[in-house]
């Protein structure tokens, strides 16, 4: 294919009209594709019980009789389509969300933040949830979807956990069209050995290498951080004998560095000595948001040759760099990064489609739309 022509800077005001108009038209499709080209239209979810909610979809490319606002050519769609398909990924992310209530969320700046966070991951494992109304999360979630159309959203709590009169809660944040829960529990913690037990979760994946997968949250105290993790590997030991799955993810604020776990005492850890884990979030990453701090407290840990094939990055997420935070406006919402991982959810073993190798052939599709010179 040749190289576009240049266009005449003197051309008529009908062509500017419709340079624009085509201008326009790959935007849209630019946009349908960066949005999610695998979102589907929703009537909404019904709760299923008290602790997990479901919302409406928020789709906003409709127009007033349920169509397209902008045309989307059949032949340019299939092919994003494929591209989308080609790159599929799924996002898991643990964020220790600092003693968050419902005074905290309903601060405008606050609540802002907190919802662009957490339109970047298909599940989120919130921490320090100490909201006892039970309004929080359901606030949280409404402006989630209304803000972020790859929804719907839903969310699953566990109850409020802790030994004394400070208790916190685990929660579920996911896109119920990608995701659904398939069974949960509260670790049976009869030998007192954390102070806010374990809520492990079973979720189904969009993969047909890894078509379900068990999370298990754990923000430890930091006055016990190396006898709860060590009792963190009976967790996975239960959970995996219970759904017969070796494909597990260990995540949340383990308070592992620093004051709290001498690399010595890090490194002796059964989840460092036992094969088969793999620590996703490596020591020396800063997951804390204070300049004057450095430390790893923050973790994302993998179990599962399945797991861990379709692992494609894993990093903490600078919000407030990312955002254009100060670290006093970052500080009102949490004193922590989030964690992530990025799981790749194509076939094991098949052949995808890059962008540049398909790029020539979406040019040729759209190059009647857009005046493309062969």
């Amino acid at each position: 294919m040749e190289p576009r022509q240049a266009e005449s800077e003197t051309k008529g005001e009908g062509d500017k009209a419709t340079e624009k108009s085509r201008q326009t038209e790959v935007e849209g499709l630019t946009s349908l594709y960066e949005g999610n080209t695998n979102r589907e239209l929703s009537k909404g979810l019904s709760p299923k019980d008290t602790q997990e909610e479901g919302c409406s979809s928020c789709w906003s490319n409709l127009d007033s009789s349920g169509g397209f606002q902008k045309p989307i050519h059949g032949h340019a769609l299939l092919l994003l389509l494929l591209l989308a398909g080609g790159a599929d990924t799924f996002h898991i992310c643990a964020f220790n969300t600092q003693r968050l209530t419902l005074s905290k969320v309903a601060r405008e700046p606050v609540l802002d933040t907190l919802v662009q966070i957490l339109a970047r991951c298909d599940i989120t494992v919130l921490q320090e949830v100490v909201d006892s109304t039970g309004s929080a999360i359901p606030l949280l979630l409404r402006e989630l979807n209304r803000f972020d159309d790859s929804g719907p959203y839903s969310f699953l709590s566990s109850h409020l956990l802790g030994r004394g009169t400070y208790k916190e809660k685990y929660v579920y944040i996911y896109r119920s069209h990608r995701a659904q829960v398939l069974d949960s529990y509260v670790y049976d913690d009869q030998n007192d050995l954390f102070a806010r037990e374990p809520f492990v979760c079973r979720f189904s994946l969009p993969s047909k290498v890894l078509p379900s997968l068990v999370l298990v949250p754990l923000h430890t105290t930091p006055k016990a951080v190396e006898t709860e993790l060590n009792a963190l590997y009976h967790v996975f030991l239960d959970a995996s004998q219970r759904w017969q799955s070796e494909d597990v993810i260990l995540l949340g604020d383990f308070n592992a560095d620093c004051a709290s776990l001498t690399k010595k005492r890090l490194d002796d850890l059964v989840l460092r000595t036992q094969a088969g884990f793999h620590w996703a979030i490596p020591d020396g990453v800063d997951t804390t948001v204070r300049a004057s701090t450095h430390c790893t407290y923050d973790r994302i840990v993998l179990h599962g040759e399945h797991l861990q094939s379709m692992l494609r990055g894993a990093a903490a997420f600078d919000f407030p760099q990312s955002l254009g935070l100060t670290e006093e406006e970052a500080l009102n919402i949490s004193d922590h990064y989030p964690v992530e991982v990025e799981l790749s959810c194509a076939v094991h073993g098949a052949q995808t489609l890059s962008l540049a190798a398909l790029l020539p052939s979406l040019l040729l599709l759209l190059s009647p739309q857009l005046g493309l010179v062969a």
